[in-house]
């Protein structure tokens, strides 16, 4: 019974005469910053080139999937740093892709470095009706699907962080794409109270020569509709492998392992699971992420964290 409720779910969620945003619902978001705040392009000193790949509630049919691609790097003067965000999501019959190129002119402050960023880019949202299931042939959503959009999208964010912390605040895709006639001609403006707002942070501890342990949080704010928080902790040992687990609000634990392969390559899964009465009808989440770093200089003491 459960499972044909959420299957109308998911197309009463199609159906909306609102388009979503593309911003990416990641585990292992310090891995790939970009994703969340257009101020983290540079930040790793160095050329920077990440994928990600989520698949949520395996099992379960038309459940989303998500796969990022981001490259960062900062131009000659350390100053000026660009970026680059590729996203595909799927949610049952919609297609959404999106091209985001990001600035961040970053500074130093204090015994760190403060960052600035604008993103700005295009996504893209293809109906694909053949996937949805249905018992009424006569039904006016599957006479006419929708049209293919094409739509505006920009990021802004700030990003502070020194060696033993970081804090980041941002606020992603904020354009909202709106299809009052439910006909796929969508309207694009920027609505604050529907906007989604983002504060990151973290702390480095030190606990002996060979253990370090790293909690942060992120908070998700939207004032038209509930805040969600991800409390989040790693324990790092020799600086090359990663323990980590993600308590998410809206119900999900998750627990997480990253290996530094060498300075340059890390490489991290992460399996969630579903703490409500869904948890009964799917597999749980699998999040893959892949990072590398291209040194300029060899003499590199130990990987960046964050």
């Amino acid at each position: 019974m459960l499972r044909s409720i959420l299957h109308i779910l998911l197309i009463l969620i199609l159906s909306t005469p609102a388009l979503g945003q593309l911003e990416p619902l990641l585990d292992q978001h310090q891995l790939n910053g970009l994703a969340i705040n257009p101020a983290y392009a540079g930040s790793q000193d160095a050329l920077n080139v990440g994928v990600h790949t989520r698949a949520q509630w395996t099992g379960f049919d038309g459940a989303p999937r998500t796969t990022t691609f981001s490259a960062h790097t900062p131009l000659k003067n350390k100053k000026v740093n660009l970026g680059l965000m590729v996203m595909g999501d799927k949610l049952g019959s919609r297609k959404e892709t999106g091209f985001l190129l990001s600035y961040a002119y970053r500074i130093p402050l204090a015994s760190g470095k403060l960052a600035l960023g604008l993103a700005a880019g295009i996504s893209s949202l293809t109906p694909d009706m053949d996937l949805i299931r249905y018992a009424d042939e006569g039904d006016r959503l599957l006479q006419d699907p929708g049209k293919r959009a094409v739509l505006p999208e920009f990021s802004l964010g700030a990003y502070y962080h020194a060696d033993k912390y970081f804090v980041g605040l941002s606020l992603p895709l904020f354009m909202s794409h709106l299809s009052p006639g439910g006909n796929g001609d969508y309207q694009s403006a920027f609505r604050p109270a529907e906007a989604n707002y983002l504060i990151n942070a973290g702390y480095l501890f030190s606990a002996s020569e060979n253990i370090e342990i790293l909690p942060s949080i992120l908070l998700r704010m939207n004032p038209a509709s509930a805040s969600q928080v991800d409390i989040h902790c790693d324990v790092i040992y020799a600086q090359r492998f990663w323990l980590g687990a993600n308590v998410r609000t809206n119900g999900q634990l998750s627990a997480l392992l990253q290996v530094q392969i060498n300075p340059q390559f890390r490489v991290g899964y992460s399996y969630g699971y579903e703490l409500s009465e869904l948890s009964s009808y799917q597999h749980g989440s699998h999040e893959v992420a892949l990072r590398y770093t291209f040194r300029y200089t060899l003499n590199v003491i130990s990987p960046r964290y964050f």
